[in-house]
């Protein structure tokens, strides 16, 4: 019996090697010993102590095995019969209990499941109009309990680390064994067990150092609060860093294409999901460009306009002293320092800021000449189509400035320079050693099904070749 027991052990522990989460409460009873097996964060502790362990202890395993409903009376358990449904039991939040005595041994499957300790609700930060609500929580073991209940396998791993000699905040690896590049998951757990730093209070510290020293434009590290999101993630082959107290999971490497990707596509007919992808995708160049294109034109090629709309713009500009490019840097600034106002302020009060103050403020200044009504309007406009990427929303606004001023210098020759530093900066930059433009540049056929164009029956469920090797 001694094999028996110590080899199934062995084999459930075997098969959620590497999972920092995985519990074993080894124990003796009378005439025997008995192990409980058993994931932190998806079960009950206190239940596993009230329903089973003291129940075995006060009956003895002699009498559990000869008549397990009599001991277990308030647990509901079930007997697997094979270690496989063992290990699937272990990763949908069951405890196993192994229980050995003198003459027999017997295994059980014992329903100790948790809901997390507060309500889950839906992030405000990444809305959906269908699919799954449930968001990430600041509690990280309570996190990686509802990516648990999303991918039920023990083939999902995790992996502990505490950083912040002041703080020792935990930080949860995680990654789908098989779909996850084993090379990245190597690098990356080398990369966090390296980094020095004395207090991590948020994900966001986490990226920051995780960058390296160099300051990027870019976000080298997706973001999420959904738990559907990151799961699929985790299946496309990428790798989740929870931390400890922050509601936001890092996903990373992060890509250009997953900017324009929405949990959403998934739900439509492929010809609308690459509809609104391309829309997202003519927003974000919107939002760049826009500006800088209406001043090149206005101050610089005049003549490309139609003559009707160059009348309206010269007539909103007619009691307007400043060039073109002032006036539309000045509306730029005046904009974000309302966002910036409207994100610091109290929920109730800044939402009535941003708005009074827009209005006000916008009104009374092209009434009084300061700023014309298409200035207004093309800032707006730009303003508007960066929400649509939230993840360069604040990035965006640097490249705005920078192409207004290339505009203003160089005219039309600056939209093009603009346009080619951009994508320069695009084509050179990686994220955890995969190209940033993956899978446009380099070319991958069977990724460009779920880049602009959307396939969802053909790229739902599927690991992504992200490179790195096994």
């Amino acid at each position: 019996m001694d094999d028996l027991f110590d080899t199934r052990l062995r084999g459930l522990t075997n098969a959620f090697s590497g999972c920092s989460d995985l519990a074993v409460r080894a124990g003796t009873a009378r005439n025997g010993r008995y192990a409980a097996v058993y994931i932190k964060g998806i079960v009950s502790r206190d239940y596993i102590s009230f329903a089973v362990i003291k129940p075995v202890n006060a009956s003895g395993l002699d009498a559990l095995c000869e008549n397990p409903a009599g001991v277990l009376g308030a647990a509901s358990f079930s007997v697997p019969e094979s270690a496989k449904e063992a290990a699937f039991a272990l990763a949908s939040g069951n405890l196993v209990l192994l229980c050995e005595t003198e003459n027999a041994y017997r295994e059980f499957i014992i329903n100790a499941q948790e809901s997390p300790a507060r309500g889950i609700s839906e992030p405000s930060s990444d809305v959906t109009v269908r699919g799954p609500k449930a968001g990430f929580t600041e509690d990280g073991e309570t996190n990686l309990a509802q990516l648990r209940r999303y991918i039920r396998t023990p083939r999902f791993k995790t992996r502990e680390f505490t950083l912040g000699s002041v703080s020792h905040t935990k930080i949860i690896m995680c990654h789908v064994e098989g779909r996850a590049s084993g090379r990245a998951v190597n690098d990356l757990a080398a990369r966090i067990e390296s980094l020095n730093a004395s207090v991590i209070t948020d994900s966001a510290d986490l990226a920051l150092l995780l960058n390296g020293r160099r300051d990027r434009l870019l976000p080298a590290c997706g973001v999420t609060e959904k738990v559907n999101k990151a799961a699929a993630k985790l299946m496309a082959g990428r790798i989740a860093l929870i931390v400890d107290g922050s509601p936001f999971v890092l996903t990373l490497p992060f890509v250009f294409a997953e900017s324009l990707q929405s949990s959403d596509d998934y739900l439509h007919t492929p010809y609308y999901a690459t509809f609104i992808r391309l829309l997202r995708l003519t927003a974000f160049l919107a939002s760049v460009f826009a500006p800088g294109i209406l001043c090149a034109l206005v101050t610089y090629e005049r003549d490309s306009l139609p003559s009707e709309l160059y009348g309206i713009i010269d007539k909103s500009r007619e009691n307007v002293p400043e060039p073109f490019f002032a006036e539309i840097l000045i509306v730029l600034l005046l904009f974000e320092l309302l966002r910036e106002v409207g994100v610091r302020m109290p929920r109730p009060v800044g939402d009535a800021v941003g708005i009074v103050g827009s209005i006000i403020l916008g009104n009374t200044a092209v009434d009084a000449g300061i700023v014309s009504s298409v200035g207004v309007i093309t800032v707006a406009f730009a303003a508007v189509c960066a929400f649509i990427t939230p993840a360069y929303m604040y990035v965006i606004v640097l490249f705005r400035i920078a192409v207004l001023v290339l505009a203003r210098l160089f005219g039309i020759f600056g939209l093009g320079l603009s346009f080619a530093l951009l994508v320069m900066l695009l084509c050179t930059r990686k994220s955890f050693g995969v190209p940033y433009l993956f899978p446009f540049s380099p070319h991958d056929a069977e990724g460009m099904q779920d880049f602009v164009f959307a396939w969802p029956k053909k790229t739902l469920g599927r690991r992504e070749d992200l490179g790195g090797g096994e």
